[in-house]
């Protein structure tokens, strides 16, 4: 069955109290032409991170996205790698740049951003739906500050309060307990 992942932009232009009428008219439209002939609607899926490492052989080429490692993040190239491998069909090289500060990230929080706290300061943003993403060093798990930034490139904040690799949801937790 087809994946359908609802791009960032989508939600913006829906807003807070639109979301979930753009939502339920989405996954009502086939996300390929091969399903539309079908006649099967997409769905959402949720995995495990048990089952996120196949993920990238499943993933539509369509889907396909890339980020670019900047040297300020020289030694932590490894899991920012890990952390876009999460979501799957991702080239390293070109698309999202991606750099790293050793302090709290400054500036995030203004439309269009996406930050994560941790103790009080903003240790990741996600600039545009995948325009920038900065990162900080501060971060107590790396890997999964890098795979929650890279969520934003489709998702917004879950409801749940702390980042975790237990599901997709949590992972796009706010904040890093």
């Amino acid at each position: 069955m087809p994946r359908f992942v609802m791009p960032a932009r989508i939600l913006a232009v829906a807003g807070v109290t639109g979301a979930s009428v753009v939502a339920a008219l989405a996954l009502a439209v086939p996300a390929s032409a091969a399903s539309a002939e079908d006649g099967v609607a997409a769905t959402a899926t949720t995995r495990s991170a048990a089952a996120m490492t196949p993920a990238a052989s499943s993933v539509d080429k369509a889907a396909a996205w890339g980020y670019v490692i900047d040297g300020s993040c020289g030694g932590r190239e490894g899991q920012i790698r890990g952390g876009a491998n999460y979501w799957g069909g991702a080239t390293e090289g070109s698309g999202t740049p991606v750099d790293c500060v050793s302090g709290y990230v400054e500036g995030c929080g203004a439309k269009g951003s996406e930050p994560v706290y941790q103790a009080g300061g903003v240790i990741g943003c996600n600039w545009g739906a995948g325009q920038k993403i900065t990162l900080s060093t501060l971060a107590s798990d790396f890997e999964l500050l890098a795979a929650h930034e890279f969520g934003h490139n489709w998702y917004g904040h879950s409801g749940y309060q702390c980042m975790s690799w237990n599901s997709p949801d949590e992972v796009m937790a706010p904040t890093m307990c």
